[in-house]
Parts: structure tokens; sequence; C-alpha cells
């Protein structure tokens, strides 16, 4: 049975970014079913992420707290940020920890990556195990970031999620697969 969808026309109809990464490329396409149905479909473009799960020793983790402007809350979360064009992922992880952290990792392990809006887009976010971790230099936060540094033991952060006080997604998956199932990583 064909499973794909013939794209007959793309038309870039939005972009955003900030000169070095593109955040998002909003596109409308005319697609065809593989049952011979011709429909409109929008989907998007958007850079890579990652997330840092910083493990400070077996039981301690390093976690942010920042405003989240398009839910209007401040969050717990690991550190993350856009993968820039060209560059690994794995850089993008030690670069985002010291960013947001002041901290440098002895070792940055990938887990896992997976994507999280698969009827959207194809973007990946891919999650590391940071180890080792020293003080590097102060942070040096985005313009929009407001970061403040929080150590959380992994029995704490077990239960503030189940009274539903972490609400990022890429954190919960970071946690469920570094805390609770202690994958290690293999690259697809």
């Amino acid at each position: 049975m064909k499973q794909i969808w013939e794209c007959l026309e793309s038309r870039e109809i939005f972009k955003a970014g900030d000169g070095k990464v593109i955040y998002m490329e909003l596109y409308q396409d005319r697609v065809r079913t593989p049952k011979g149905n011709v429909l409109t479909y929008t989907k998007y473009h958007a850079s890579d992420v990652v997330i840092v799960v910083p493990f400070i020793d077996r039981q301690r983790l390093l976690m942010i707290r920042q405003f989240r402007y398009p839910v209007g809350k401040v969050l717990l979360e690991f550190p993350a940020g856009h993968v820039d064009k060209a560059e690994d992922p794995r850089d993008t992880a030690k670069r985002e920890l010291e960013e947001e952290t002041g901290h440098r990792a002895r070792k940055v392990e990938y887990v896992y990556s997976y994507h999280p809006a698969v009827s959207r887009t194809k973007q990946s976010v891919h999650v590391f195990r940071a180890t080792g971790l020293a003080r590097a230099n102060a942070t040096r936060h985005d313009g929009g970031e407001q970061i403040r540094m929080e150590t959380v033991t992994i029995k704490q952060l077990r239960e503030l999620i189940a009274k539903g006080k972490v609400e990022n997604a890429g954190t919960l998956i970071a946690y469920l697969l570094c805390c609770t199932m202690k994958i290690s990583g293999r690259r697809r």
C-alpha cells in the first residue's frame, strides 16, 4: 500500500528568525494522498532543539526557572535551546548548558531524539545527559531570558511532576528518559 503523499505545490507564507537561526517557516501545501484526494495542508519547518539534563551527582539535577511569554508563567525546566544552522546538537547542548547555567560538563552524552509535533513538522528534539559539572563562566542569557538556577533532587522533581507543577513537555520527556528509564542513546 502506498503511504507517501505527493506534494503538488508548496508555498512559504511566513518566516521568523534572528539572523542565526530560523525559528519557524510556515508553509501551505497542496498534496495528493495515496487515495487520490487533493487537499491543503499547513506545515512548518523549525530549527531542531536540544534539552540538557545536568546531573550534579547521581540524585541532584541543575534546573532553571524562566518566564515563558506564551503561557504567561515561570516554568521549571531543563536548559534547552535551538540548534544553530550546521551546528552539531552535542555542541548546542554544551553551549546552552554554559549560556543558561554558567556550567560546563566533563561528559555530554546523547540520550534520545524525538519529533514533538509529527502532524505539523519534522523538527527534532535531541536529549542529552550532562555529568561532571563545573562552574565555568557567568551565564550569558539571551535578551529575552530571565533565568534562575535551582538544584532539585530526582525525588523532588518526581513529586513536582505528580502535583502537576512541571508543565514543559520537553522537560517531562527528558525526565522520563534520563531519570526513570536511564536510557543510553544511540544516534538514529
